[in-house]
């Protein structure tokens, strides 16, 4: 099990989310930062043929409403990682190599650029 509270840094800044809840399945950590939600939910799928483990962090906010300036509306956003292997013929090492690849490519020019829109 994952240490409670979970670390995260958002534009520079350490949150730190404390666990919400748990079952056999996985954990949720959580911080109302002011109106700010940040969420990491942490899961496994232990299938007879195939594992499947997902960390996903999402943030709920407040912004201006683009068509009533005086409004808010609510603005949420989600980064999700996923390792999806078979539990034969390849190892949970095999899959950290894959995720350690695909997050070192994941440089912040990288991001910035699927973010908009290029593939």
């Amino acid at each position: 099990m994952f240490a409670d509270p979970q670390s995260i840094t958002y534009a520079t800044v350490a949150k730190s989310l404390v666990r919400t809840g748990t079952d056999k399945d996985g954990s949720r950590y959580r911080l109302n930062d002011s109106g700010t939600v940040y969420t990491l939910d942490l899961s496994h799928q232990l299938k007879p043929t195939r594992t499947r483990a997902v960390s996903r962090l999402q943030r709920d906010s407040f912004v201006t409403d683009p068509l009533v300036p005086a409004n808010s509306i609510a603005a949420s956003m989600t980064a999700t990682l996923t390792m999806d292997f078979p539990t034969t013929g390849l190892t949970a090492a095999d899959a950290q190599n894959l995720a350690n690849a695909l997050i070192a490519w994941a440089t912040s020019a990288n991001i910035l650029k699927m973010a908009n829109g290029e593939t």
